[in-house]
């Protein structure tokens, strides 16, 4: 089965990046005689390329005519390989080979057309902007829409022009010049579903290390915590913190103390669970801390809190970031592996041969604080293809990630495609 191809190049000016993306591109395609060529092209890019994005896809269109379809957007670093571009300006592209019955492209302009139903999609990876308003209903509306479904990806929040890209042939006449033209789009959501058909799996990663055990939120209202199993929110965090004193003494260094809370987050969970060694659960929701209130020695959140919610002190910590990715790969690995009956009757060729990872996207916060690596290696991303081996990787940083209709904030999330492994006597 072939893997992905998939290139990534950064330079100063779009044109040589471009170029290069184009040439790794269509050397990958020769080499594995693809036939037919991918249909679809995930594609990320640099900010400071954002107000050459029409240009950018125009030309990946034109030198890459099979692909029917180009989907992604505008991040603040693109990730590729075990490269981190940074600030440098750069270009990534996965071509994934599906069929494009088993796909179809979306956005607040270009909405989903009716031969392909949501309702059968098992995957979305969404684009969109964090600054929007109405992006959670935007979520929850395409969540909706998909019950069996799962949404992935994240969202931008650029100091300059955003960029999302939706094109494709059947879709010029519905992307006005007004949103930029040429395929891109500003605000809304935009992506592509994947049907059953396409094998895909998704692991998330907090990266979080639990400070004591989980806590309920015996008090709420809205996003201001007050109690947690019966306690002042606030002196509760302080304890964690080993706050306490420092808070008493008159010469008390507001900034250190604020600095120490910033650094913590509640990760939150309809029910308790228990840490997963030395991070929290992946499937809870790490949340910061938006200010403290003093008077009714509360916790101020940033976004509205449910009563009952279990509550897990949690900090960001290097240990926990790399025990989270190794994880996270070993979930996958069992995914590839077959479970093997043994003492069946079955013959050789209809044993399961397991799977391969024929693509990946890697999609991280922004805001985390990235290991030790050096000048633009990533040691995250490095940690991943060992694990995984030279698996096709590329990837953006967001301002938030995407999963379900819940945005998560200093996460990250694994996408990959696989592809069942064959027989070596089919070879």
């Amino acid at each position: 089965m072939p893997f992905f191809p998939c290139a990534h190049a950064g330079h100063a000016q779009w044109q040589f990046a471009t170029k290069q993306v184009v040439v790794q591109l269509r050397a990958q395609i020769c080499m594995q005689q693809l036939d037919p060529s991918p249909p679809l092209g995930l594609v990320y890019l640099s900010q400071s390329y954002t107000g050459n994005a029409a240009a950018i896809f125009a030309m990946l269109a034109d030198a890459l005519p099979d692909v029917q379809h180009w989907v992604g957007c505008a991040a603040a670093s693109v990730l590729g390989g075990d490269m981190d571009y940074g600030e440098t300006g750069a270009l990534a592209v996965l071509l994934p080979c599906v069929a494009g019955a088993d796909y179809q492209v979306f956005s607040g302009v270009a909405p989903l057309q009716s031969g392909f139903a949501p309702s059968v999609a098992s995957m979305a990876l969404v684009h969109g902007e964090a600054t929007q308003t109405s992006l959670e209903t935007q979520l929850s509306a395409l969540q909706a829409a998909m019950p069996g479904g799962k949404l992935v990806g994240g969202v931008s929040a650029l100091a300059h022009a955003q960029a999302q890209v939706v094109r494709g042939d059947e879709l010029r006449s519905l992307m006005p010049p007004s949103i930029g033209g040429g395929g891109v789009q500003r605000g809304g959501v935009s992506g592509v579903l994947f049907g059953p058909s396409v094998q895909m799996l998704a692991v998330s990663m907090q990266g979080c290390k639990p400070l004591g055990n989980s806590l309920t939120a015996t008090h709420v209202e809205g996003d201001v915590l007050l109690q947690l199993d019966g306690r002042a929110a606030l002196d509760v965090l302080l304890e964690r913190l080993s706050l306490g004193p420092a808070m008493a003494s008159p010469q008390a260094d507001a900034a250190s103390i604020w600095g120490r809370v910033q650094q913590t987050m509640l990760a939150i969970s309809p029910q308790a669970m228990p840490t997963a060694g030395k991070c929290i659960e992946p499937q809870s929701r790490a949340q910061p801390i938006a200010g403290l209130d003093p008077l009714r020695r509360a916790l101020v959140l940033r976004a509205p809190l449910q009563q009952g919610h279990a509550i897990t002190l949690c900090q960001r910590d290097e240990q926990a970031v790399r025990a989270d990715i190794r994880r996270a790969c070993a979930e996958i690995g069992e995914a590839l592996t077959p479970e093997v009956a043994w003492g069946g009757d079955a013959g050789p060729e209809t044993q399961p041969h397991g799977f391969c990872i024929a693509g990946a996207i890697y999609v991280r916060s922004q805001h985390r604080q990235a290991l030790p690596r050096k000048p633009q290696v990533d040691a995250e991303l490095q940690l991943i293809r060992h694990a995984l081996g030279p698996v096709p990787l590329l990837g953006f940083t967001s301002a938030c990630e995407v999963e379900g209709e819940v945005l998560q904030h200093l996460s990250a999330q694994l996408i990959v495609f696989l592809q069942p492994l064959q027989p070596l006597s089919s070879l």
